[in-house]
């Protein structure tokens, strides 16, 4: 089976996936089966401190706009992060490689600054792989954010602004400190990283993998032993 994978230095095959986008999360907390490290999942040479408080487990998706399979996953994450509760948090860091993706990380941050991120979010994926728009020049971006009900002037402060320059070199180090290499990627915790592969064909499986690593985090926790 190929798997459609942006690695840092090639895209591999495209793989069409189906999946059901509400029930993949509830669908996942219901398989029992084992989990291999190295084999389902990696953990992290070096953990990264969350954050979230530390009474909260963290679940932080690494993408880029311009990474095919990212489109894919970006309904599912968003359709489990509204519904998630209790313990867990979800969290977004655009990955930085390279100066193209430095720009893209740009937008996501100018769209927080904004208030406009889940509108921002979601068409410049579509932007990007449906539209044939690429989103590698600023007026391509500002044109994104004016299509979707922000001024020029919102626009341009939240670009060019301290706070936005300051959350991309942080989105840098955190690639970097994660050790991502490949995309999309879950970072479970600071601590474990899931990715597709072999064992990890698809998003199903990917999450099905996240939501075994946050079972066994819970049960770390436990004191009713």
């Amino acid at each position: 089976m190929q798997l459609n994978l942006f690695y840092k230095h090639k895209i591999a095959p495209k793989l069409v996936l189906v999946f059901l986008l509400g029930s993949v999360f509830h669908y996942s907390q219901a398989q029992p089966r084992e989990f291999i490290e190295g084999v389902h999942y990696q953990a992290l040479a070096n953990p990264v401190p969350t954050q979230t408080d530390a009474d909260r487990i963290e679940v932080r998706e690494i993408f880029w706009y311009g990474c095919p399979e990212c489109a894919t996953l970006e309904p599912v994450m968003t359709d489990w992060g509204e519904g998630v509760r209790g313990d867990l948090v979800l969290h977004r860091t655009p990955a930085i490689w390279n100066d193209i993706m430095a720009l893209h990380a740009r937008i996501y941050y100018s769209a927080i600054a904004v208030n406009a991120l889940d509108a921002i979010h979601r068409e410049a994926f579509k932007a990007i792989h449906q539209n044939n728009n690429p989103l590698r020049t600023e007026p391509q971006i500002r044109q994104l954010f004016l299509a979707n009900n922000v001024t020029a002037e919102a626009f341009e402060k939240a670009w060019n602004s301290g706070e936005v320059n300051s959350q991309v070199e942080n989105a840098r180090l955190r690639t970097a400190e994660y050790g991502v290499d490949k995309l999309p990627s879950v970072i479970v915790n600071g601590r474990f990283e899931v990715t597709h592969n072999k064992a990890i064909f698809n998003h199903i499986e990917l999450n099905i993998a996240v939501n075994m690593l946050v079972r066994r985090l819970r049960d770390e926790r436990r004191t009713d032993f």
